[in-house]
Parts: structure tokens; sequence; C-alpha cells
């Protein structure tokens, strides 16, 4: 039985921790959504899948609030739309990060773009949406933490 407790405590001794992500557990980015780009993407098979990669890989970046995908499977050429902050990514980030995406398999064309007007209210504020981007972290627990609170109860 002590040799078991002897092994735990060396496991839990080398086993992984990082303290100083369980203080920084979110990294929080506001993007103001400046401009909007529309683009006609060929090579789209599905709405969910393909469309799904996409909205997931542009809206990692922090920059993207929107994407929307008029999906037809009828057409070659699928319209998607992308509203972003024009100071976080440009429109050629935007069609290089489409086009890396399954190994290469959309091309992307840009159809045209529009900036979003920004208006003020009475309070001065800012009418651009904003869009708040979370980055979420998870670690592992040491065994040292396991045990501890096993331990203690």
């Amino acid at each position: 039985m002590k040799r078991f407790f002897f092994v735990l405590f060396v496991v839990s001794l080398f086993s992984c921790s990082d303290s100083t992500s369980k203080n920084e557990v979110k990294k929080e980015q506001v993007a103001v959504s400046n401009e909007t780009l529309v683009t006609e993407i060929e090579g789209m098979v599905c709405s969910m899948g393909c469309g799904g990669s996409i909205r997931k890989e542009l809206k990692s970046t922090g920059a993207v609030s929107r994407v929307e995908v008029d999906f037809d499977e009828e057409k070659e050429k699928q319209t998607v739309k992308i509203t972003f902050d024009n100071h976080l990514i440009s429109k050629k980030e935007i069609v290089d990060k489409i086009e890396k995406l399954n190994k290469g398999q959309f091309s992307v064309s840009i159809i045209g773009s529009s900036y979003i007007e920004s208006s003020n209210d009475d309070n001065g504020s800012s009418g651009n949406p904003k869009v708040n981007v979370s980055e979420s972290s998870f670690e592992i627990p040491s065994l040292l933490d396991i045990l501890s609170s096993i331990v203690v109860q």
C-alpha cells in the first residue's frame, strides 16, 4: 500500500501542470465589423460541411463576425457573404484562408464589397456591430491536484 502511494506521489510530481493557464482562462478580442465581402466559391458540395468549415476557419481569426452561405446544389458556384473588421484582416487574407481549406478544395472569386456605415447615437457611442471573440483553454489536471482532492475528502 505504501508503494502505491509512493508511486502516485512520484507520478504526480512529474505530471504536467501549467499554473499560468489557470489564471488566464479567457482572452478576449473585440472586432468592429466595418466591411462586407461577397464572394463566389467553387468546390462546395454541401452547406453544412463545407459552409461550416469555411465559417469556422474565418471566425477563428477573431476579425470575422458573420459568414452567410447561400447554398444551391444545382449551382456550380455558391455565394458567400462575409462581414469582417478590415483593420484586423484583409480581403486577400480571407480569400487565402478559404482557398487553403480542405487541401485547396475551394476556388474563390470576389463579387464585390461594401463598407458598413457607422452611425453615432445620442450617447456618442458607435453603431458598428461588435463581435466578442473568446478563446477558452482546457487544462488536464495534475495528478497532485487529483490526489489532494481525494485525500482531503
